[in-house]
């Protein structure tokens, strides 16, 4: 097995990671009835809104102060209250994060003074986030996010049979589809954070029984907060995708919550029609370019399939991610090269010399893609489904047909 990894982040040139600002606003939108509002210059916001507008293909809300020089050397605290009080009265939102920025970070705006002071002049409630971009990465920003909304939820009585998602901001078609599978197990997601949820769901998050993280790199850590803080346990399982790692995670909440497993016609009726596409996809080369969640679970969905992963790039380490990984690769006789936390060019460099059939990845390798012409299947930004015993079909159909357009 070939490793390639970067501890000296100083050498750093061309990151395939981004700042704690962009993770702290990601977790946020997922809100439905919040607003970030950066305390920064115009480009922290314009930037992070135009890249989730493409991302999503849908309107993205991300306000700003629009420090200028002048606020840099003086400071803008009296800026940052006006635009608290514009953004209540112009968009009427339940809950406002503050979040600093690089500028406002290095200078010590005193956020937390600015919303004390002006807390009961404004309808909504307020929090703020320590988010300016130097302090650490998106992983940081969206662990921090959660861990903030944790101070905004009630201790209360468990609700029989009950689930939240943490660390899932991936919603649109694969969440409705999660929520069917739930739905017919006869368990309620009580709360997902952040994608789809509201201030009320999240206050009421205490009342599950049970924590599922959903992202290797940064649900642990708010499930640890939350467990300490509410007396929530938690699991970390796969993500499901694919067949086996789906039947693995609702296994494992079934067998918690002592309920049914009622998705057995699903699971054999996925393994049916993926069957007849096992001998077309089988021997195939394959190069995933992925956070460590979905990387773990393609390459084991794919070596399953019978095709082969050449490389394994995992944007994000997360605590359990190359243990896991080992295992996958240990269990299905498997040997790519895996490469952690890597720069654009050793993805670049690698893809050109490995050659795949396939690039499993996202919007990131459209350039690579055109250039080496390997056709690109985006697993992290499409709006597909990739999760559940639907999603696995759903993925295997998608990579016939960009394999068959080739």
């Amino acid at each position: 097995m070939k490793y390639l990894c970067h501890i000296n982040q100083t050498r750093y040139m061309e990151p395939q990671r981004t700042c704690k600002l962009f993770g702290a606003v990601r977790a946020v939108l997922g809100i439905k009835d919040a607003l970030p509002l950066i305390h920064g210059p115009l480009g922290c916001s314009y930037h992070i809104r135009y890249l989730l507008s493409v991302r999503s293909n849908k309107p993205v809300k991300i306000l700003t102060t629009g420090m200028n020089q002048t606020d840099v050397v003086f400071g803008a605290e009296d800026k940052l209250e006006n635009a608290i009080f514009r953004v209540d009265k112009e968009y009427s939102p339940n809950l406002i994060v503050v979040l600093t920025s690089c500028a406002s970070s290095i200078i010590g705006e005193d956020i937390g003074r600015v919303i004390k002071k002006i807390r009961n002049n404004i309808k909504p409630e307020i929090i703020n986030i320590n988010a300016g971009g130097f302090e650490g990465t998106q992983i940081d920003g969206y662990e921090e996010s959660l861990c903030a909304l944790i101070d905004l939820m009630y201790k209360s009585e468990f609700k029989k049979d009950a689930v939240n998602l943490v660390s899932q901001f991936r919603g649109g078609p694969d969440l409705g589809n999660l929520k069917d599978d739930f739905g017919k197990l006869k368990i309620d997601i009580n709360c997902v954070l952040t994608s789809n949820s509201t201030l009320e769901m999240i206050k009421n998050a205490g009342q599950a029984s049970l924590n599922v993280s959903m992202c290797e790199a940064s649900g642990i850590l708010p499930c640890k907060v939350m467990q300490d803080k509410l007396d929530i346990p938690f699991l970390n399982e796969i993500a499901p995708i694919g067949v086996s790692s789906s039947s693995s995670f609702f296994r494992k909440i079934c067998d918690f919550f002592n309920v049914k497993y009622k998705l057995k016609d699903d699971e054999v009726n996925a393994r049916s029609k993926i069957e007849k596409y096992s001998e077309y996809l089988k021997g195939k080369k394959v190069a995933i370019v992925a956070g460590s969640t979905r990387a773990i679970a393609l390459t084991d969905f794919v070596s399953e399939l019978g095709m082969k992963p050449l490389l394994v790039s995992l944007d994000f380490e997360g605590r359990n991610t190359i243990n896991t990984l080992e295992e996958i690769i240990k269990k299905n006789g498997i040997n790519p090269v895996i490469l952690k936390e890597p720069e654009y060019y050793d993805i670049y460099k690698y893809i050109k010399e490995l050659m795949p059939d396939l690039i499993l990845g996202g919007l990131g390798e459209i350039g690579i893609s055109r250039e080496m012409n390997i056709p690109l299947f985006d697993v992290m930004h499409a709006q597909e489904i990739t999760m559940g015993f639907r999603g696995a079909v759903e993925l295997i159909k998608n990579i016939k047909k960009i394999l068959a357009d080739q």
